[in-house]
């Protein structure tokens, strides 16, 4: 697959924006990451853009301020508490080249300062086998935290990080996933949401919706079904008009407090873009038989 990015560069070379992390793909295509809340989902790229601002090196410890890591610079202490312990405990698998997966915890050892300081600071240190890992990683997406931080939940992270980095890939516009390897991508939990209505419902509408009004692109989510069932997803995407993106920028900088409101009729959840991509998708696809188009 033809990349934009130079591939001769790798994303250690690259000095990332004060706001804007350059997160490899190693860590955005992670697996086993169902358990971990908003607020930890966000702390890996926030964990990991600050040490990428510090150099990252093998056994190297990192220090970060609390503060940086809440969801709300007035509180959320406990909230920074469990992403941290969580990411201690959680075993992510991360995909090698060669196709093999790695095993890794995201964070190793650290030191938390006491929450009653006026400037509390994170001390922590990453897996060596993830250092190895992510030392040769050549393909990333360029992160807004920002953006990140106005998500409130944590399938709108997932998404928005997976699109954030397919768009770095030459003339690609939607990428095809079977419904399981969407619900893997999104980080699912295992039996929730089992049906397609449940998932769309509970999960696509808001993810959508929050992407359309926040990101930096537009998102498409469309269901494709085998049969009567629905088996596989597309999801597509473009750049948004100078227009959209004033409006997403002032969204993102402005309270938390309304914005569900605000947002609701931002986002169309199953629409159909590529009509004859679809079409020459279902001739070349025999087992795919239908397009949902839930709109209708």
């Amino acid at each position: 697959m033809k990349q934009d990015q130079d591939t001769t560069l790798k994303v250690f070379d690259l000095k990332p924006r004060r706001d804007q992390a350059v997160k490899p793909a190693e860590l955005i295509q992670i697996t086993g990451h169902q358990a971990l809340t908003l607020n930890a989902r966000r702390s890996i790229t926030i964990l990991w853009h600050n040490a990428h601002m510090q150099g990252v090196a093998e056994g190297r410890d990192y220090t970060i301020e609390i503060d940086d890591l809440k969801p709300d610079n007035h509180k959320g202490y406990e909230q920074v508490e469990e992403a941290i312990e969580a990411l201690m405990t959680s075993i992510l698998k991360v995909r090698l080249p060669d196709g093999r997966t790695r095993r890794v915890q995201f964070l190793g050892g650290n030191d938390l300062d006491d929450p009653e300081r006026p400037a509390g600071v994170l001390s922590y240190s990453f897996d060596k086998r993830l250092v190895e890992i992510l030392r040769d990683s050549a393909i990333w997406g360029k992160i807004s935290l920002p953006v990140l931080m106005a998500f409130s939940s944590k399938y709108s992270v997932s998404l928005y990080e997976h699109i954030s980095q397919w768009t770095g890939l030459s003339r690609k516009s939607y990428q095809d996933l079977t419904l399981e390897e969407f619900r893997d991508l999104l980080g699912v939990e295992e039996g929730k949401y089992a049906a397609f209505g449940a998932l769309n419902k509970h999960v696509i509408k808001q993810t959508v919706m929050e992407l359309n009004a926040l990101a930096s692109f537009s998102v498409t989510i469309v269901p494709v079904k085998t049969g009567k069932r629905v088996t596989h997803i597309r999801v597509g995407w473009w750049q948004k008009e100078k227009d959209e993106l004033d409006a997403a920028w002032r969204e993102v900088h402005r309270s938390k407090v309304g914005r569900k409101a605000r947002i609701a009729g931002t986002a169309t959840t199953v629409t159909d873009p590529y009509p004859s991509q679809n079409r020459l998708a279902r001739k070349g696809r025999g087992e795919v038989t239908q397009l949902i188009d839930e709109s209708e």
